[in-house]
């Protein structure tokens, strides 16, 4: 399944720009646990007050990564907990039988920032929200693959979002879990021909579920371990792959330049 991934935003602590992740590929940056939320100034100020911190991520890289067709394109959202401050709070305002708020319930769900998304930005386009556990970002770019070639898209977008848990459910995480956001617009590799000296990379992605199943997640995130190939070099015939194993399936992703 090839692709190219036209536009690729990330922000985490301390990893905020191009440069920094590509200085966090080549291990001269690392992660912080500062996080420093992206000022968002696409959205009126009476409107991004009332934004979680969650979706003020997810929102920061949707809006920049599909800068040029935001209004057309559809989409993918993926996390594995989503935004489960809101959804703590809730269930804490039920043990308590305090009333509970409608705001809340509906900013709560998985497609409640993809549903913000289409509203700030007048998109219709079809929109669907993924949770898959360990594999959210692979299980999110597959679907998105899948839906781009299926329907002839010329472009998705794929945004992956995750916070850290609140602290009563930190000691059933596995994985050493950052507050993160990654959206990505991915296209189908164009059946003409390049120009004269012009080149890109190309991506395929495969997936085989596991013969075995894993006894424990890896501790590092899929989205990290995507980002950190996707801003390293290409070796000297110009491909590089990445195999990750998560508990269930095991993914191959393959980089190359032509």
């Amino acid at each position: 399944m090839d692709f190219i991934i036209k536009q690729c935003v990330a922000w985490t602590g301390g990893l905020t720009t191009t440069q920094d992740w590509q200085a966090y590929a080549q291990g001269h940056k690392s992660l912080s646990s500062l996080q420093e939320l992206p000022p968002l100034k696409q959205i009126p100020a009476m409107q991004r007050r009332r934004l979680s911190p969650f979706a003020k991520l997810a929102l920061h890289c949707a809006l920049t990564a599909a800068d040029d067709c935001l209004a057309t394109v559809p989409s993918v959202f993926t996390s594995r907990h989503g935004d489960l401050a809101k959804t703590s709070k809730l269930i804490e305002d039920v043990a308590a039988k305090e009333p509970l708020s409608p705001t809340n319930f509906g900013l709560s769900v998985h497609n409640a920032v993809g549903g913000l998304f289409s509203i700030y930005t007048g998109n219709k386009a079809p929109l669907t929200a993924i949770s898959a556990g360990e594999d959210s970002f692979f299980v999110g770019m597959l679907d998105a693959l899948a839906k781009l070639i299926a329907n002839n898209y010329q472009q998705i977008l794929l945004v992956f979002t995750e916070q850290l848990v609140p602290e009563i459910y930190q000691p059933f995480v596995e994985q050493d879990e950052t507050a993160i956001a990654c959206a990505l617009l991915l296209e189908a590799v164009p059946q003409t021909s390049l120009t004269v000296g012009e080149k890109q990379q190309v991506f395929s992605l495969s997936m085989q579920a596991n013969q075995v199943k894993k006894s424990k997640e890896n501790t590092c995130m899929q989205v990290l371990e995507f980002l950190k190939f996707y801003y390293s070099l290409c070796d000297r015939n110009n491909n590089q792959t990445i195999s990750i194993n998560s508990k269930r399936h095991h993914w191959q992703l393959t980089k190359r330049v032509s």
